[in-house]
């Protein structure tokens, strides 16, 4: 009786850490005063950190769902699958002047 009481216990305590929100939730810090932030797993956006304190961000610049994110210390580019049609599009981020352009269409974005 005392085994399956225990096992009973670690499956409930599997159970109740995996449907915790916010355990797969991240930010990683990108180029300038933006980060890359994950709320979900369909809710990965691009923002800059809020000015009101630490752990906060603006507005998103870059909407969800980011699949790829590159930068260096002049640009973020992002690589976004839209809901629900899940298309690709392409977003080049200025650090400097605070300047995103896009959404472009993979052709598009090889020409710039």
């Amino acid at each position: 009786m005392e085994v399956i009481m225990k096992r009973w216990i670690v499956i409930l305590i599997c159970l109740f850490i995996s449907g915790c929100a916010g355990l797969g939730d991240y930010s990683i810090d990108l180029s300038g005063n933006y980060s890359l932030l994950r709320t979900s797993s369909h809710n990965i956006t691009i923002a800059p950190k809020s000015k009101n304190g630490e752990g906060m961000w603006d507005e998103n610049v870059i909407p969800a769902k980011v699949v790829e994110v590159g930068w260096n210390k002049d640009y973020i580019i992002a690589k976004q699958q839209a809901y629900p049609n899940e298309e690709y599009f392409y977003w080049i981020l200025n650090v400097k002047d605070e300047y995103v352009e896009g959404p472009f269409i993979l052709n598009d974005f090889q020409k710039k």
